[in-house]
């Protein structure tokens, strides 16, 4: 098995996701958030998308 450092030799960062997180697929966990990101979307709308990032 070749180890991780030959594998990347692109210096890419190596991220590896626990499987155990899928049981939070369908679940709302910070729901307060949602609700106040809902409410900023219809007041505000989305960002002008032609306008360049900072």
């Amino acid at each position: 098995m070749k180890s991780i450092r030959k594998e990347n030799s692109k210096q890419l960062p190596v991220v590896q996701i626990d499987k155990s997180l899928n049981k939070y697929t369908s679940v709302v966990l910070f729901p307060e958030k949602v609700e106040k990101a809902k409410k900023d979307l219809e007041k505000y709308g989305l960002p002008d998308s032609n306008r360049p990032a900072r």
